[in-house]
């Protein structure tokens, strides 16, 4: 049975982050600084032009996180569009950023417990 409590699903995706090798160690401290100094937006911006980081797979697993709290937006997967209806409510904006530091966190200790 799966459970989909939020702490549950943020510390599913952590894992699948570094299991799926979406993201290394050092791909995560980057994402980490890059969300807690200058916020959600930029630290999309910053995974979508990095090359060595697959941020439509980063996406799909943050995606779920984004489903769990009804932060939807489906035309066809505008990352762009999504992340602007979010910044419309600071609310919101502030509660992602703090899931996804969460999920990064999360997936941080993974990648160190796994050795990457």
């Amino acid at each position: 049975m799966e459970s989909n409590t939020l702490e549950s699903v943020i510390s599913k995706v952590a894992f699948d982050i570094v299991n799926d090798k979406i993201l290394d160690k050092n791909e995560i401290d980057k994402l980490l600084g890059v969300l807690s100094n200058d916020g959600v937006y930029a630290m999309w911006v910053y995974a979508k032009a990095e090359n060595n980081i697959k941020e439509n797979n980063l996406m799909e697993k943050f995606d779920s996180l984004f489903k769990i709290v009804n932060f939807t937006y489906e035309s066809n997967k505008n990352w762009e569009k999504f992340f602007q209806a979010i910044a419309e409510n600071p609310y919101n904006l502030l509660f992602l950023k703090d899931l996804l530091e969460k999920t990064l966190i999360y997936a941080r200790y993974h990648a160190k417990a796994m050795g990457d």
